[in-house]
């Protein structure tokens, strides 16, 4: 499953163009997650500081591998994701509450999660993942706007 999941993740744009061994470092670090139709995996306005940033599975950031979730900002529905899609991220980078509700799309979702300490690690060893993010995290923005 590695090889699967390394190929999968270097289509994601946040990860294309790392070289497999920080791929691999990033999957030695995270974990696969499932979660049942319905289930959420996000909550808006849960706090990711205190005993939460230490927990497992506290402060993640997900990558869809398979089946989808559902945004919804403030009750209001918002972009189905699929695979290769990524949410969470925006919490690891500020420390601030959970900005959006997100759950399970109706046949369950699989993702890789990332925990906030590995990512900030990679973030620090390659800064290069932030350019992608931040275009993603703008066009998310402009798209509450309008």
């Amino acid at each position: 499953m590695p090889d699967a999941l390394s190929a999968r993740l270097s289509t994601v744009d946040l990860f294309a163009g790392l070289s497999p061994r920080v791929i691999s470092r990033i999957i030695e670090s995270g974990h696969e997650a499932t979660y049942a139709p319905g289930a959420p995996v996000v909550v808006e306005g849960e706090s990711v500081a205190g005993f939460k940033a230490f927990s497992p599975g506290g402060v993640e950031m997900h990558v869809v591998l398979e089946g989808s979730a559902q945004v919804s900002v403030h009750g209001n529905p918002g972009p189905v994701l699929g695979p290769g899609a990524y949410f969470g991220e925006l919490s690891l980078i500020d420390g601030g509450p959970r900005s959006a509700d997100v759950v399970a799309g109706p046949d369950g979702l699989t993702t890789f999660a990332l925990s906030k300490w590995t990512f900030e690690d990679l973030l620090d060893k390659h800064p290069e993942v932030a350019v992608p993010m931040l275009r993603v995290s703008v066009a998310r923005l402009r798209a509450l706007e309008s």
